[in-house]
């Protein structure tokens, strides 16, 4: 059971690491008054989520509770190459938001490698813009 375990985690580390590369690109292709957006979207969206008692099933309309991980962050990640510069910067901050809740604590190494990847991207986003006290604060408790 374990090594089922262990298999599932470096498949899901695998695809996260896809989809953070995917992020990350459509992120660099924001110009700066697109990028202030997303940063203000995606901290409304892990907000959001931090306040539920499973923040990692953010977005999925039908929350199971024992499911490890939702489709939220596939269909995001679909989305952060639409035509449609709305839908790709509601689609990049909420695969932040879910991916951040969803390794933040996690024990598997590769996991927290794409949590690190995560803040890498929200940094790039937070230095888009100057940032009031109260979202540098955030930023702080959160790396």
């Amino acid at each position: 059971m374990d090594m089922l375990i262990t298999l599932l985690v470096h498949w899901r580390r695998h695809t996260l690491h896809k989809q953070a590369a995917a992020v990350r690109k459509a992120v660099h292709a924001l110009d700066g008054a697109q990028r202030k957006l997303v940063v203000d979207q995606t901290l409304a969206e892990i907000q959001a989520a931090a306040v539920l008692p499973l923040p990692h099933l953010h977005g999925d309309s039908d929350p199971v509770m024992y499911r490890p991980w939702s489709p939220v962050a596939a269909v995001a990640a679909s989305r952060v190459r639409d035509r449609s510069i709305l839908l790709r910067q509601r689609s990049i901050a909420l695969w932040l938001a879910v991916v951040y809740h969803e390794t933040r604590q996690s024990p598997e190494a590769g996991l927290q490698a794409v949590h690190r990847e995560v803040l890498g991207i929200l940094r790039e986003l937070r230095d888009a813009r100057p940032l009031t006290t109260t979202e540098s604060a955030w930023f702080k408790a959160a790396a």
